[in-house]
């Protein structure tokens, strides 16, 4: 019996999970908190992770019918993420690990999202594990838990720039769900918005450029009613095409058996209509996690803690969180 915790960002969460099963997962989300500001005040969140915490993992308890004495792991994201906010759960996780004298095992968030999708299935190993949210746009090629990084965030992320964008616009946040709702009236060939391709041939993912010329478009312009809808539409086909146009290459370079497309923005429906489509003309599986666990859950978070636990992952108590993710040293730095 595995509790999972998640504090990473915005989200305070926590799951119980039993053989791959989970048994509760609950999200208390702060975007209430940040619709003033168009954004994330770190600090203001790391306040509120302190003040939903014990809450969050009393109710994840009830609803799983289980006593904090039946728990004999906890799984808590190390990495990476808003120091402030991972030191939270982190060092609450650390506290009731040696409360219970149960393992601990730090989680990277990234990490996690991917295996995300495989909660209810198996994977079809090779995998390429594509993530793509407010904060990352990453690509690891996976085998069990092992994880090799085959493409990262260059500068801003798939998400950070559908914010940005409805921010600019005045839409509120977050920007994606609105972003979506608006494009479903537009031409999303309205606007010539072309495949960002980075000159040193990388496949890392880049938005600041889609983003600034996006923000150049309103600008000059301010488009507004049908012609709103069309910069929308076109502005989120041109998101979406760089996570199919970096799929398509990273299928093509490493000829994996699966693909799975996490996170945040993987909730778009455009996303995985696009992702299906291409995943029946290449012939490779795809894997999309349920919507309830595309954005930041702890429910992830205790799946993949419980096969670290399994595989023997433990961390020193002495052990702190940090927020960035080493580059193809994956989950085995955690051993």
């Amino acid at each position: 019996m595995i509790l999972g915790i998640e504090t990473s960002c915005d989200e305070t969460a926590a799951a119980v999970v039993y053989g791959g099963k989970i048994l509760s997962s609950v999200v208390r989300s702060q975007v209430d908190l940040f619709r003033e500001f168009g954004g994330i005040v770190p600090e203001i969140s790391s306040r509120r992770h302190l003040e939903l915490i014990q809450v969050m993992v009393e109710q994840a308890l009830s609803r799983a019918g289980v006593d904090l004495k039946e728990i004999k792991g906890v799984a808590a994201t190390k990495k990476p993420g808003l120091i402030g906010s991972l030191l939270v759960g982190y060092s609450y996780a650390k506290a009731l690990a040696y409360g219970l004298d149960v393992p601990l095992v730090g989680v990277d968030h990234l990490h996690a999202h991917v295996y995300s999708a495989e909660i209810g299935r198996k994977f079809e190993f090779p995998l390429l594990g594509i993530v793509v949210s407010g904060g990352h746009s990453a690509a690891y090629m996976v085998e069990g838990l092992k994880f090799k990084t085959v493409a990262r965030t260059r500068d801003d992320a798939a998400g950070e720039a559908l914010d940005k964008v409805a921010k600019k616009l005045g839409l509120g946040y977050p920007g994606g769900p609105v972003i979506e709702r608006m494009a479903r009236e537009g031409n999303p060939h309205a606007y010539d918005f072309s495949v960002v391709r980075l000159k040193d041939g990388s496949l890392d993912f880049s938005y600041s450029g889609l983003k600034s010329q996006a923000i150049r478009i309103i600008e000059r312009e301010m488009p507004q009613g049908k012609r709103l809808r069309d910069f929308l539409a076109s502005f989120q086909r041109a998101v979406v095409d760089q996570i199919i146009d970096r799929m398509e290459s990273l299928v093509k370079i490493y000829r994996p058996s699966s693909v799975a497309i996490t996170g945040g923005v993987s909730i778009n429906q455009h996303l995985r209509d696009r992702a299906r489509a291409f995943a029946r003309k290449a012939g490779v599986k795809l894997y999309l996690p349920e919507k309830k666990y595309c954005g930041d859950n702890a429910a992830m978070v205790g799946y993949l803690g419980e096969k670290l636990l399994e595989a023997g992952f433990r961390e020193d108590l002495f052990s702190t969180p940090f927020p960035r993710t080493e580059a193809s040293k994956g989950v085995k730095q955690f051993r």
